[in-house]
């Protein structure tokens, strides 16, 4: 986890997208797990007997719009989540590669005798791709569940 900190600079260099990242998906997750409280809410007025029937259509046409609207909101705020942190980890990604590249810049000669031009080229990609994996879609899903359970 130690080797983790050294991202915290990029995170820092990115903090408000990483807040509106964070804010969004605080507000997704509250339609999210609104909708299944309007249904529920059109259940109880369907057991509920004592309710005229064109109150309770009524009541249920409501409650179907809103859970469409709920819906519709949510979904397009976790495009939105989606695309304000991933955007981040690519821009972040970016910056790992440039600074890769530049420290592959200062190195001797010697050290690319050494070394084959294939393990440097996977570092430079697959290894920063990880870390890019990491920074966007991990902590976007463990932001995701962490305010899905708190709220």
């Amino acid at each position: 986890m130690k080797e983790l900190q050294y991202l915290n600079k990029y995170f820092i260099k990115y903090k408000y997208r990483f807040l509106i990242g964070i804010i969004i998906t605080i507000v997704a997750q509250f339609f999210t797990l609104y909708t299944p409280k309007l249904v529920g809410d059109s259940i109880k007025a369907l057991e509920n007997s004592k309710l005229n029937p064109d109150t309770v259509r009524q009541l249920l046409m409501e409650n179907i719009i809103l859970v469409i609207v709920t819906t519709l909101i949510a979904g397009f705020l976790t495009f939105l989540m989606r695309q304000t942190l991933i955007v981040m980890s690519r821009h972040i990604e970016f910056d790992l590669k440039n600074e890769v590249f530049r420290q592959y810049e200062n190195l001797s000669q010697n050290f690319y005798k050494k070394n084959r031009t294939g393990d440097l080229m996977n570092r430079i990609s697959e290894d920063v791709g990880k870390v890019r994996q990491y920074v966007g879609p991990a902590v976007m899903y463990s932001i995701n569940t962490f305010i899905r359970f708190a709220v």
